[in-house]
């Protein structure tokens, strides 16, 4: 029998979960020595704090490892990686014996866990979901699926965050009710508006989704502000290598008083180096001066807008807000006090669900990969990219749009593609996933990265860096053509091709020569989307 398993890699911590066959239940999993249990749960539910150290040679410490020795603010100790692997930083770490990208880190970090997870998950042929962001590009989801082709697992999914939320929380529900999915998390927020079916012929239920949204805003970004409002508020903090010396710790900091603040009203974010090296520093922190932090961030009026882009798309599928039984909150920053009061004065607190937010994706994840069915829509928007001869410049053609459903019943979009040269034999199809960064979004643009100092900093992201997350080239790697025989003329309107997407979005082309009247391919498959 196959182990059906889930692995939430997240920005801040990763959750193992097992479907259990007995129960009908998922079970999450413990790595000794490498797991913790969940903070704010009632239960104790082991996760894998994201982080790996790098001691020299072959020697890595992994997750619960790295804070046991005391080494999380170490040089060598390198955290986000998922974050900086979905959004292709170019930044390089610099750690002992050379220096590494995200992805090799990420590598490192997923490919331990992976290796130790048959141990862990019991006996059996692993088949694995990973649950991935609402907004995550085609890179991101190749390279998790490679990993773990790499690890020896032999059936590989994947799910997007807040499905697998979904799935789990609707196992309580009735079938036909409709329920909001918050899903704030170390990196993102996710919002997705789900309705609970009966699966076919009364075997089973399923998920459909009626409305998605995701915005850039989680625990990492709020660290982050954190981090920039001390240094801004408290001028006596040293500078030079004194204070690169304290920038690491000093965020850790961060990142602990915003955990506490959850619970309390009022901590200290206090650094101190090695006992002799006469370096501390130690401010009081308060709630109310994290949450006004967060309105001059703009937080709540983004949440707003992310749950109102969500509830869009279940109005545009015949459902209203009053639909609404419930609103599940899942994720880490689910728990920060004014972010629970902003949702319960939205829907009002008889509609907020909470329950073990940690470890919801993982058990929705694990019920995917014991094969719950699930009704999708697509995540992106996709065009064609083409020259303008007019203009003298590239330019793009929507294909298909965020919210399409899949399988599509007919055709997406119908062109005609031209020739740019005489005797061209193939025509080329470009597909671009289109990304979403707001136009005077500045945090979108800037990364907190580590310095070869030792410290971290903030950094700009360059121009051509900032063009390549907005529009992603799918099949670069895999081109994708159209065979013109006899070869086609300069400006020809050779073919009309026309898109349509199959159950496993995979996005399809058919092709009718102009010129011979013959289709020359039909519902040939080009590119999956997302």
């Amino acid at each position: 029998m196959p182990c059906r398993v889930a692995v939430d890699f997240g920005t801040s911590n990763t959750v193992l979960a097992c479907w259990d066959e007995a129960t009908g239940s998922a079970r999450v999993l413990e790595i000794p020595g490498w797991s913790r249990p969940c903070s704010g749960d009632q239960v104790s539910t082991p996760q894998i704090p994201s982080l790996i150290h790098y001691a020299g040679g072959e020697a890595r410490w992994i997750g619960q490892q790295v804070h046991d020795l005391g080494l999380l603010d170490s040089p060598a100790t390198v955290r986000w990686m998922k974050h900086y692997i979905s959004t292709r930083s170019p930044v390089r770490v610099p750690l002992p014996g050379g220096s590494r990208s995200y992805r090799e880190v990420g590598a490192d970090f997923l490919g331990a866990v992976l290796a130790a997870l048959p141990a862990a998950a019991g006996e059996g042929d692993l088949e694995a979901v990973f649950p991935v962001p609402v907004e995550s590009f085609e890179h991101y989801q190749d390279w998790v699926i490679s990993l773990a082709g790499s690890a020896g697992i032999g059936r590989v999914r994947v799910v997007d965050e807040a499905t697998a939320a979904a799935v789990a929380s609707g196992l309580a529900l009735r079938p036909g009710e409709v329920f909001m999915l918050f899903d704030m998390g170390g990196g993102t927020l996710d919002v997705s508006v789900v309705r609970l079916e009966e699966g076919e012929n009364g075997q089973g239920r399923r998920c459909r989704v009626l409305g998605k949204a995701g915005e850039d805003i989680g625990g990492m970004r709020m660290d982050q502000w954190i981090f920039e409002d001390i240094r801004e508020r408290c001028g006596s903090m040293p500078g030079g290598q004194a204070g690169m010396a304290l920038s690491r710790p000093l965020l850790s900091a961060c990142e602990r008083a915003k955990e506490v603040l959850s619970v309390e009203n009022e901590t200290d974010i206090s650094v101190r180096l090695l006992p002799g090296e006469g370096l501390e520093f130690s401010t009081p922190y308060t709630r109310g001066e994290f949450e006004r932090l967060l309105e001059e961030r703009g937080v709540f009026p983004r949440l707003n807008a992310t749950v109102q882009r969500a509830l869009q798309g279940a109005y545009s599928r015949g459902f209203s807000e009053d639909d609404l039984v419930g609103v599940v909150m899942v994720g880490g920053c689910s728990q920060i006090p004014a972010v629970k009061k902003a949702l319960e004065h939205r829907f009002g607190r008889e509609k907020i669900r909470y329950d073990h937010p940690l470890v919801t994706v993982a058990r929705g994840a694990a019920a995917c990969a014991a094969g719950i069915d699930l009704d999708d829509h697509v995540q992106h928007d996709y065009a064609l990219r083409f020259w303008n001869s007019r203009t003298g410049a590239h330019e793009f053609r929507t294909l298909v749009r965020q919210g399409d459903p899949y399988p599509s019943r007919r055709p997406l979009a119908r062109l005609l593609i031209r020739a740019t040269y005489d005797g061209q034999a193939q025509l080329g199809v470009p597909i671009f996933e289109m990304g979403k960064a707001k136009r005077g979004d500045q945090a979108a643009h800037r990364e907190l990265v580590s310095d070869p100092g030792g410290g971290v900093r903030l950094v700009d992201l360059p121009d051509e860096e900032r063009e390549l997350r907005d529009a992603f080239w799918m099949n670069e790697k895999a081109p994708f053509f159209i065979p013109a025989n006899p070869p086609a003329m300069r400006d020809e309107a050779r073919f009309e091709i026309s898109f349509s997407l199959d159950e496993n979005k995979r996005l399809l082309v058919t092709a009718r020569d102009n010129r011979t009247g013959h289709v020359v391919m039909k519902d040939r498959p080009v590119v999956r989307l997302v």
